[in-house]
């Protein structure tokens, strides 16, 4: 095993922002589709502890919304666009204030399950939401959809501030798994990514500690950004995990190289390509992404490889 190199604040911050996003890139926010543009429709549920749609203040609550989102046709599968008469954009929202609406919006089970999306490190609300629509779409996904958003920086930047917003958010994670055991009556599954995937590991962890029902039936995690030694002790304290837990890595993930080195360690979960059998071990099924050579992100393997999304397609259409 290599030594951890240690990395300054200072150079941390100038490989990340190389490593996750350029800081000129255009960032993607909540605007209205162009007129002209050919998109199709998908309906995303957004639950959010972010005081504004685009604020980073942290509230102690859940606010919920009905988005509507314009998914344009003519681009690549795993490509998000947000700018120019092909991008991604916000049709329609209404406010939920009730569980009566909330249940509403969700409907009845028809086999398919809830997907709770938790997104990672860097993202605006939209860019959050946006991937989640990209992801159902491009996987042929069924069942109501939910998006997590909580409070992000969304820069390259802000990192240390994200660890803290997604430790922060874990209380409000809970609750809405509480609040979708009261109004959902079918499956659940949970897809996290990177940041995403600590902060899904602590709210189950809340849930055990506090002896309350872990609803979820399906767990996902891509690429989790977590230390595997906190990784080992998450699983230990929620077992048993959810009777179907994925584990997606990738030996390739320049962000999480990043960020090993900030924490001094040799590498997180995501990357930990020599212990699959530990964590097969634990209880998930592992896949290792590390060979996908046509990623428009390694950080994001599975939802940016189009041969890998061309797999969940046929998978979910069978």
């Amino acid at each position: 095993m290599s030594r951890a190199i240690p990395l300054s604040r200072r150079a941390f911050l100038g490989s990340s922002t190389a490593a996750v996003m350029a800081g000129c890139a255009p960032r993607g926010l909540f605007t209205a589709p162009i007129i002209g543009a050919v998109t199709d429709t998908q309906n995303i549920l957004m639950a959010t502890n972010r005081a504004t749609f685009d604020s980073t203040d942290r509230i102690d609550g859940l606010n919920f919304f009905d988005l509507g989102i314009a998914v344009p046709r003519n681009r690549a599968p795993g490509e998000v666009p947000v700018e120019g008469p092909n991008a991604f954009a916000l049709s329609e929202q209404t406010q939920i204030s009730s569980d009566t609406e909330l249940r509403r919006a969700l409907g009845s089970s028809q086999g398919d399950p809830l997907v709770v999306w938790v997104h990672g490190f860097n993202n605006t609300s939209a860019e959050a939401v946006y991937r989640h629509a990209q992801m159902v779409t491009d996987t042929n996904l069924k069942g109501p959809q939910l998006s997590f958003v909580w409070p992000s920086r969304a820069s390259a930047s802000g990192y240390l501030f994200d660890r803290d917003s997604a430790l922060q958010s874990r209380s409000a994670l809970e609750d809405l798994f509480i609040r979708l055991g009261r109004v959902w009556n079918g499956q659940i599954t949970v897809v996290a990514h990177s940041l995403g995937c600590m902060l899904a590991m602590e709210a189950l962890v809340r849930m055990r500690l506090q002896n309350r029902a872990v609803v979820l039936d399906s767990l996902v995690l891509l690429q989790p950004d977590i230390a595997p030694e906190v990784f080992d002790s998450q699983v230990s304290d929620i077992s048993p995990l959810p009777k179907s837990s994925l584990l997606v890595i990738s030996g390739r993930d320049p962000a999480l190289f990043v960020s090993a080195r900030l924490a001094q360690t040799s590498n997180r979960v995501g990357t930990d390509v020599d212990q699959i059998e530990k964590y097969e071990d634990q209880g998930f099924r592992v896949v290792d992404l590390t060979e996908v050579d046509d990623a428009g992100d390694n950080h994001l393997v599975a939802l940016t490889s189009p041969t890998v999304l061309e797999f969940m397609r046929i998978s979910n259409a069978a």
